[in-house]
């Protein structure tokens, strides 16, 4: 039993990481916040992608992000094919629901994750996933 415990707790600690970056990287944004922004790019970035990409973009990140990655998941409608730069922003927008937090800049926080991802995500993977975005948005991930 003991080693569940531990499981949850270093699973925990990774994504309260994962968090904390976040919210550095959005100027100090509260927790419920950064989860919220973490959320929205996660689940834009898996509706863009390949089903079978975002099994293997999942498995790299924290068990928690994971569960929000695939909930609301339907495998059937991806990947979109948003192929315009505002319309990818603008779904964020909307996982963002900007009616409860007005101001949020989508590409601000598109960015900022993005950078967080890079972190702690393989290269070659982060590499995959970007090259399943249309390149008129490649400038948007770090280098």
């Amino acid at each position: 039993m003991q080693g569940s415990i531990d499981t949850v707790e270093r699973n925990v600690a990774v994504i309260n990481n994962w968090l904390k970056d976040t919210s550095e990287e959005l100027g100090g944004i509260g927790q419920d916040e950064a989860w919220s922004r973490l959320r929205a790019v996660l689940q834009t970035i898996r509706d863009r992608i390949t089903t079978d990409e975002a099994a293997h973009f999942a498995a790299q990140l924290p068990i928690i992000a994971r569960g929000v990655f695939f909930e609301g998941w339907h495998p059937a409608d991806s990947p979109q094919t948003w192929r315009d730069r505002d319309e990818y922003l603008q779904a964020i927008d909307d996982k963002i629901n900007t009616n409860q937090q007005p101001g949020v800049d989508a590409e601000e926080t598109l960015k900022a994750v993005l950078r967080v991802i890079v972190r702690h995500i393989d290269a070659g993977e982060v590499k995959k996933i970007k090259e399943m975005h249309p390149k008129e948005m490649w400038d948007l991930w770090p280098n």
